[in-house]
């Protein structure tokens, strides 16, 4: 997987949150494929912390975005943030 520079996280918004990785990075996926680009936060805390759900796995994107990627997942049956 290539570097990509993450933006000031203040330029970002969460779009969705999970203590289970996995659905956050198929959100992920989904919405980079569809042209949206996204960010996974805090994916490796929990092992940091030595618990597998001590932190929640967030999913961000740009702010102008984010209306149109929370509707995207909405449609999925990802829930809502």
């Amino acid at each position: 997987m290539a570097d990509k520079e993450i933006p000031d996280p203040s330029e970002l918004e969460e779009i969705f949150t999970s203590i289970d990785p996995t659905p956050v990075r198929m959100a992920h996926d989904y919405l980079n494929e569809a042209g949206i680009e996204s960010f996974v936060f805090d994916a490796a805390s929990s092992r940091m912390l030595g618990t597998t759900a001590g932190v929640p796995v967030r999913l961000m994107v740009h702010r102008d975005a984010a209306k149109d990627a929370r509707d995207r997942l909405n449609e999925l049956g990802f829930t809502e943030k």
